[in-house]
């Protein structure tokens, strides 16, 4: 299991947080929106995955994105990272 803690900052969401989860080894990917700061858990099975975080921050906002959870290979490149831009779109490579 995976957490995934999304904290917006700075107003509200123009548009909802989209976030996709890639299963490298198969074809059994997960995606969902959230329309405001969230933190949610997610079963995976073991495998590699592709966690993609994207979305258009609110003015003059910022948007930290975390996951934490038993991995086998440590979220790359961090498992924390910062939005600062309009629009961001963070990758997160990871083990279970």
């Amino acid at each position: 299991m995976i957490i995934i803690d999304v904290q917006v900052n700075g107003g509200v969401l123009p548009i909802p947080i989209k976030v996709f989860i890639d299963n490298i080894d198969n074809s059994d990917d997960f995606r969902f929106t959230r329309t405001t700061s969230f933190n949610e858990h997610v079963a995976l099975a073991k495998g590699r995955y592709m966690l993609t975080i994207s979305g258009m921050n609110p003015d003059e906002g910022h948007t930290i994105m975390k996951i934490t959870g038993d991995f086998s290979e440590k979220p790359t490149p961090a498992a924390e990272q910062r939005g600062d831009k309009r629009f961001f779109s963070k990758l997160f490579y990871f083990e279970i």
